[in-house]
C-alpha cells in the first residue's frame, strides 16, 4: 500500500488553504476550513471503489493536514488524550526503540501534537545509520519544508519500503536502511528540509518517530 501524500494548494474559487492526499498518482481526497470547523473529504478510487486506508497513518496525515489549513484546530484535550496513550505504551515499548527515541528527542526540529517528530538531513542521517545499529528498520521516510513553523509536504520525496519474504530480518533491515541512506542523499539540499520516519522492530510493529 502505497504511503498518502499531503499537497497544500490553493483554488480561486476557494477561501483559504486546501490540502489535498494523494497515494502515487491516485487522489484520495482533500482537507480544508470550512470558516467553523475542518472537512475531510474522501472520493472514490478511479474505478469507483472505496479506498482501503491505514488508520494509524491516515490519522497522523489528517493531524498534519488540520495544522496546514488551520493550526488552531487540533483541541487541547484531544492532544493530552492522545499524549496519555503514548505515555501508557511507552512501559511496553521495544528496548531499542526506547533507546533510539530517548537519544533522538532532543535533536528533532518539529514535533507535531500527537507525537510525530521531525529531523533536519544532518539528523536524519545520523537516525538511519542508529536504526542499523539498533537492529530497527527504516520502513518509511518523508519529507517536509519547514519554515516558520509550518510544515509542507513535499509529495515527490517520500520513501516506502516493501517487506520482502524472501529475506531474513538482518537481511531486510540492512537493505531497508541502506535504501533509505541512499533515498536521502539523493533528495536536493534544503537546509528548510524535515525529516520524517516509521521504523519497524524485529517483531513486525512499526513505530512513528
Amino acid at each position: 500500500m502505497l504511503p498518502i501524500q499531503l499537497v497544500e494548494t490553493e483554488r480561486d474559487d476557494f477561501d483559504g488553504p486546501i490540502v489535498e492526499m494523494w497515494r502515487g498518482q491516485e487522489f484520495v481526497g482533500m482537507v480544508f476550513h470550512d470558516g467553523e470547523t475542518t472537512v475531510v473529504q474522501i472520493y472514490p478510487d478511479a474505478d469507483g471503489d472505496v479506498h482501503d486506508l491505514d488508520v494509524r497513518e491516515l490519522q497522523l496525515r489528517l493531524d498534519t493536514a488540520i495544522r496546514m489549513v488551520d493550526p488552531d484546530g487540533l483541541d487541547d484535550d484531544l492532544a493530552e488524550l492522545r499524549q496519555a496513550a503514548q505515555d501508557q505504551q511507552w512501559d511496553d515499548e521495544h528496548p531499542a526503540t526506547k533507546e533510539l527515541l530517548a537519544e533522538f528527542d532532543e535533536q528533532i526540529v518539529h514535533r507535531t501534537e500527537d507525537g510525530e517528530g521531525f529531523f533536519d538531513r544532518s539528523t536524519a542521517e545520523q537516525f538511519i545509520r542508529r536504526c542499523e545499529e539498533l537492529d530497527l528498520a527504516v520502513v518509511e521516510m518523508d519529507a517536509f519544508s519547514f519554515v516558520a513553523g509550518t510544515l509542507s509536504e513535499k509529495p515527490d520525496q517520500s520513501l516506502a519500503v516493501t517487506p520482502q519474504t524472501m529475506m531474513t530480518w538482518s537481511e531486510f533491515r540492512s537493505y531497508a536502511n541502506a535504501t533509505a541512506s541512499q533515498t536521502l542523499s539523493g533528495w536536493p539540499r534544503d537546509e528548510a528540509l524535515a525529516v520524517a520516519f516509521v521504523f519497524q522492530q524485529p517483531d513486525a510493529e512499526m513505530i512513528v518517530a
